[in-house]
Formats: structure tokens, C-alpha cells, sequence
């Protein structure tokens, strides 16, 4: 007993303590990029063409091949010098022939975690801009949450690496006896192997994820070498060597006793954390700081997720004192765990609203109680070994709580967070062509499957300035009640993204303005939330005219 005290002392307190440092010192860690300035601004009648426009971020972002185009009123894109980025800043330099007229700057760039984002924003010259409402605040053109194949890879990335930490760590720190079992040896080869393939499959799958092609075209050279460019790039390479490094020093775990392995395995394993935090939100500010907090984050789930992993492995096989030891480990990790995981996710909601009524505060929330849950099978566990019991039933639990925690991890770090509230720097201008009323106005239907139907009103279908009125009626012909609605513009044949419309609750109607800024096509995307048991996404067309 006097031994597991001493564990306690040298375990728990270390971990407390960086955990509180970690809360007091540590800075808001960044989720994606937001695009907080630009020059000219959203909606600016400039009386000469600039020399050149300027997007500035909240955080360092890369740039996509074609990911910023300057549309000109008729929807064709202007020929223009290629854009340079330099940290939080993007500098674009424009035509020196630029004409008179209206101009929409259509963009997508990387967040330093990989995560795509886009929007636009206008301005004109000699004349009034087709203004995009939130135009500076972040406008998501990408969808809330990545493809299937990135957040299913990156879950198999964090289940091989804690698998492999935690085969580790129980060897090193519970018990050295259990290097020799089969079982446990298949276990860490799988993790090493299943962990270098993920970290290869994550660059590959990164191109067309950023790009927003097809991952047909997961293979194209020109993709792969825009994203080993790139600081994700370069921590997933990073990860994709550790795995060999770590291959080699550990490929028979009875190898981790000898005093090279011993001090050289788990210095891969935190460089291993290091870079997948540093291909993850860690790498955001740019700051040590909070790439350290991260880290220790990836480390505490590791190290106890993959703990548990080999208790249930082993079964009944484990001896006694070595599932107290892994207690003792396991409390250390949970205090960090916790602290650094309430610090890095919790600062991107900035309200109750945001936090019940957005995807990422939702699943923010799936986490938060998951996590309590496995805290509270971790207790039993605990209780079980005071009684002198084993735990075998409640740890089983407690391993398929920890892994639920890590799928909805790897959704929530693919998720765009709520963007910050950030003011738009123009507004509409006066002096529109009066005879715009006189236009003909159109009417958008949309189906929500079982719930109903939708008619979004677009009065006029101009390029004058446009009210908007959504009705959402519910299969009883009866006026329908939602959360939320979000609604964006998009022209596909013109190759504009969509484009928030901030709409207004307003009885039972939904309300709000937009500006087309060219003729055409438009693709109207409505997603319905708190209507029925899910959210509904449906899609219409409206034509536009000048």
C-alpha cells in the first residue's frame, strides 16, 4: 500500500499541476480560420481600382491552387496574379486595368489543422458592390463536418496510437512481466502497422479534401505535393516516420526492457503526440504553449484508452497489482484529460444557443457526457478493487465508453465550430434603381420529406437587393416550428460557393436579405433543425435577373 501511495505522489500531483498550468497560462487554442479583415471591405464603392486586396485570418492559413477567384458582374472570373500568403495574411495583387463595375471575391483557404474554409465578399468600382451579408465574419463553404473518409481515418489514426501508448505505458508502468505475452505483442504490432497506414492514408485522402474534388483523386501527384507543403502535411509525415522509428525499437516488446528502448520508445510516442497535435487544432496559434497542451491531451486519452484496450485483452489473465497500477495511471490521465480537453474545446461556444443548436455544440456535448459516463465506470472499476474484486466487467465498459469518446473526438475536430460574432464593415447602400419593385419575383419549393415542405419567396429575383421569406409548413398544412434554419446562396455554374443568408424568426415566418451578385442560376441549400428528430437538408433553384 505504502507503494501505490508513492505512485499517487509522483503520478497524480505532476499531472494536477500541469493540468491548473495548463488552465491558467494556456490561450485560446483556435479551432479554423476565421476571416476577421478585409481591404477593401465587404460592400466598399472604391473610386479607382486598388492595388491590390488583402484577406487577413485569425490564424495562419495555406492557400489552394484556384482557392481565390475575383468574379466580375457577369459571373466570369478575372485573370489575376497569383495570391501570396504570409502567417494570418493573404495578399492579392489585382489587374492594373481593372475596369469600372461590381466584384465578388469568391475564396478557400487551409486552417492551420487542415480544415478547409470559405466564403466571399464584394466590392465595386465607380459603382455600389453587390454586397454579401457576413461577408467578413467566417462563411463555411465546405460542410459543417469533412467527408466520412477523413473523420473515419482520423479515428483509426487515435485508436492506433492509444492502442500503442497504452501497450506501453501498462508494460513500462504496471507490468514488465506481461512484454512476453502473445497476445499483448499482436496488439502493439497492430497498433505500429494499422497506426503508420492511417497517418499515410490521412495525406493522401488531405488533397482532394481541401481542394474539394472527389477523393477519386486521392492519388494525384500535384494534390499529395500541395499537402506535404503544408504544416499538416508536414506533421502527418512526421507521424508517418515516428510509427517506422517506433517499429523498429519495439517490433518485440521484450526489447522495451533493454535502456535504449526503455528511454527511446516513449520519447517516439510523445513526438507522436506532438505531431498528430500539431496536424490537429494544437498547431493553430503557432504558440508552444498550446501545441504542449494538446499534446498532453492526446497523450492522457492514449495512454488511458489504450490501457484500458489491454485489460480487456489480457482478461483475467492481468495479475492484481498490475490493474492497481493501471488505476493509478488512469486517475493521472483522467485529471489531465479533463483539464486540457474542457480547456481546448469549450472556448469555441460562446453561448447556450450555439452550444444546443449547432453541430459542433452538439457534439460537444455527446462528448462531454460520454466522457462523464466512462468516469463513472472508471469509479465502479476503483470501487471493485477496494472490495478486492476484479473489475473485468466494468473495464469492458469503461473501453467501449472511451472508444465512443474518441469517434465523436475525431467528428468534433473535422466540425467547424461556431464562428465568433465579428461586425460586417459595410452595409448596403442607398439608391437602389426604384423600378426594382416592379420586378418579378419568384418563389423557391422545397421538400422536407415527412416533416413537410418549404417556400422560400425571393422578392425580387434581382440583382438590385432581394427580401427573403421562408415558409416552412408541416405535413398537417400547418405553419412549422424550428430551431434553426440556415440557409446559403451558391451558383455551381459559375463555381461560387455557398453564401450564408442570416435568417430572422419572425412569427411564423423566417426573413432576411441577400444581394445576388451576378445573373444566373442560384442554388438556394436550406438545412431545417429542431423541426422533427433530425435536421433536414433540402435544395431549389431560383433564377436571377438584373
Amino acid at each position: 500500500m505504502a507503494s501505490v501511495r508513492h505512485v499517487v505522489r509522483r503520478g497524480i500531483v505532476p499531472a494536477v499541476l500541469a493540468a491548473v498550468f495548463g488552465l491558467l497560462f494556456a490561450s485560446p487554442v483556435a479551432a479554423h480560420a476565421e476571416l476577421v479583415h478585409t481591404n477593401p471591405s465587404n460592400g466598399a464603392r472604391l473610386s479607382a481600382a486598388p492595388a491590390k486586396v488583402t484577406l487577413t485570418f485569425s490564424e495562419s492559413v495555406e492557400l489552394i491552387d484556384g482557392g481565390i477567384r475575383l468574379v466580375d458582374k457577369a459571373g466570369g472570373t478575372v485573370t489575376t496574379p497569383e495570391p501570396t500568403v504570409a502567417g494570418h495574411t493573404v495578399t492579392w495583387a489585382m489587374p492594373t486595368d481593372l475596369p469600372r463595375g461590381s466584384y465578388l471575391v469568391n475564396w478557400r483557404v487551409v486552417s492551420s489543422d487542415g480544415h478547409p474554409v470559405g466564403g466571399a465578399f464584394s466590392f465595386g468600382v465607380g459603382v455600389v458592390a453587390a454586397h454579401v451579408p457576413n461577408g467578413v465574419a467566417q462563411a463555411d463553404s465546405t460542410p459543417q463536418t469533412a467527408p466520412w473518409p477523413v473523420v473515419a481515418i482520423r479515428l483509426v489514426g487515435y485508436l492506433a496510437f492509444s492502442v500503442f501508448a497504452g501497450v506501453v505505458a501498462f508494460v513500462l508502468w504496471c507490468s514488465s512481466g506481461s512484454r512476453t505475452d502473445p497476445a499483448l505483442q499482436r496488439l502493439a504490432r497492430s497498433a505500429l502497422v494499422t497506426g503508420a497506414v492511417a497517418a499515410f492514408a490521412g495525406l493522401l485522402v488531405q488533397g482532394p479534401y481541401t481542394a474539394g474534388v472527389s477523393m477519386i483523386r486521392l492519388l494525384d501527384p500535384s494534390l499529395l505535393q500541395q499537402t506535404l507543403a503544408s504544416p499538416f502535411g508536414t506533421a502527418m509525415a512526421w507521424r508517418v516516420a515516428l510509427y517506422l522509428v517506433l517499429a523498429v525499437l519495439s517490433w518485440r516488446l521484450v526489447e522495451l526492457t533493454s535502456r535504449p528502448a526503455k528511454w527511446a520508445v516513449p520519447v517516439g510516442i510523445v513526438g507522436t503526440a506532438v505531431a498528430i497535435a500539431a496536424a490537429g487544432h494544437g498547431a493553430a496559434t503557432g504558440r508552444v504553449l498550446d501545441l504542449g497542451v494538446v499534446t498532453m491531451h492526446v497523450l492522457a486519452a492514449g495512454i488511458w484508452v489504450g490501457g484500458l484496450v489491454v485489460l480487456v485483452a489480457l482478461g483475467r489473465s492481468v495479475e492484481r497489482r498490475a490493474v492497481q497500477q493501471f488505476s493509478v495511471l488512469a486517475m493521472a490521465s483522467v485529471v489531465a484529460l479533463v483539464a486540457t480537453g474542457v480547456l481546448n474545446s469549450l472556448q469555441h461556444v460562446h453561448s447556450w444557443d450555439q452550444l444546443l443548436l449547432t453541430r459542433y455544440g452538439l457534439l460537444l456535448v455527446v462528448k462531454l457526457m460520454l466522457v462523464g459516463s466512462t468516469l463513472a465506470a472508471a469509479a465502479v472499476s476503483r470501487q471493485r478493487l477496494r472490495q478486492d474484486r476484479t473489475p473485468l466487467q466494468s473495464v469492458r465498459v469503461e473501453a467501449l465508453l472511451t472508444v465512443a469518446v474518441l469517434a465523436v473526438t475525431a467528428a468534433l475536430s473535422m466540425t467547424s465550430p461556431p464562428p465568433k460574432a465579428v461586425a460586417e464593415t459595410a452595409r448596403p447602400a442607398a439608391g437602389r434603381n426604384a423600378g426594382a419593385s416592379a420586378a418579378a419575383n419568384a418563389v423557391v419549393q422545397m421538400s422536407l420529406a415527412d416533416q413537410g415542405n418549404a417556400a422560400l419567396g425571393v422578392i425580387p429575383a434581382t440583382t438590385t437587393g432581394s427580401r427573403l421569406h421562408l415558409l416552412l409548413t408541416g405535413s398537417n398544412g400547418r405553419p412549422l416550428k424550428a430551431k434553426q434554419v440556415l440557409l446559403k446562396m451558391s451558383n455551381p455554374g459559375r463555381n461560387v460557393d455557398g453564401i450564408p443568408v442570416r435568417m430572422t424568426a419572425r412569427n411564423d415566418i423566417w426573413v432576411g436579405r441577400f444581394q445576388f451578385p451576378f445573373t444566373g442560376v442560384w442554388k438556394a441549400t436550406l438545412t431545417v433543425q429542431g423541426a422533427g428528430p433530425s435536421a433536414v437538408v433540402t435544395a431549389g433553384e431560383v433564377t436571377v435577373n438584373k
